[in-house]
């Protein structure tokens, strides 16, 4: 049942023509760190971490910015395809379970989100060729895109979860806008709000701020705080729908 759920999530979302939306955003992420990066190479010419250093200029707007905010616009696509038309009247009489629905539409979302980490690190990769970068750490990058993409688990979830309440496309994306630009505030507030803040997530993974692995107190609260806040907003979600008359 979940799978042919998933599939058909994945043939709705595809029709959007998501895909360029990914493309676009990794483009412009990957360009402003490039050119903020060319801008200042002269500072750091003699220095041996220059592949460290675009990549936080290219990841940290991807990550802390763009990213939560592509979430946010993906989620509300999904669930207003089931907003549209009264295609939620319809589907209640249909049985499937509330819970397999909410899963369907959070995987589905999530192997979108897996393709913009293989964009974004494609395009990272082919700007360093480019700007004839030294000495790439192809698998700490690989890695850190891996758990990149975990940390896009409870932004989708909470994202999710919000489109589903609210029932409104545009607010729920003001919403991960709002929550993009907390989580970006919270670099200045302090490294505990920035690691624990649930829109800070995928930039904690990639290791935007850092530009270092993770040790194993920080990873541990990493995997903690990535499956309360998935499975707690998804848990709200069918509880949500399950609750739902109209």
């Amino acid at each position: 049942m979940l799978k042919e759920l998933i599939i058909t999530e994945l043939i709705k979302l595809r029709k959007s023509y998501f895909v360029f939306f990914l493309l676009g955003f990794n483009i412009l992420s990957v360009l402003i760190g490039s050119v903020i990066f060319s801008a200042n190479r002269e500072v750091f010419k003699n220095d041996g971490n220059q592949s460290l250093v675009l990549w936080g200029q290219g990841s940290l707007y991807s990550s802390q910015l763009f990213f939560p905010m592509l979430i946010g616009v993906l989620c509300a696509v999904s669930w207003q395809f089931e907003e549209k038309d009264r295609n939620w009247q319809r589907m209640s009489i249909i049985p499937v379970k509330k819970n397999m629905l909410v899963l369907a539409k959070f995987f589905s979302i999530q192997i979108f989100t897996g393709m913009n980490q293989l964009l974004f690190l494609a395009l990272f990769n082919l700007s360093a060729f480019v700007l004839r970068v030294p000495d790439i750490q192809v698998w700490n990058f690989t890695l850190w895109c891996f758990l990149g993409w975990i940390g896009t688990f409870s932004i989708t979830a909470i994202q999710m979860f919000f489109s589903i309440r609210l029932r409104n496309f545009s607010f729920s994306i003001l919403l991960s806008a709002v929550g993009a630009i907390l989580g970006l505030m919270t670099l200045f507030v302090g490294d505990f709000l920035f690691n624990i803040f649930p829109y800070s997530q995928i930039a904690v993974g990639m290791r935007a701020r850092t530009l270092t692995n993770f040790s194993v107190q920080e990873f541990i609260l990493f995997c903690v705080m990535s499956v309360l806040f998935s499975v707690f907003a998804l848990f709200l979600s069918v509880k949500l729908l399950n609750n739902r008359e109209d």
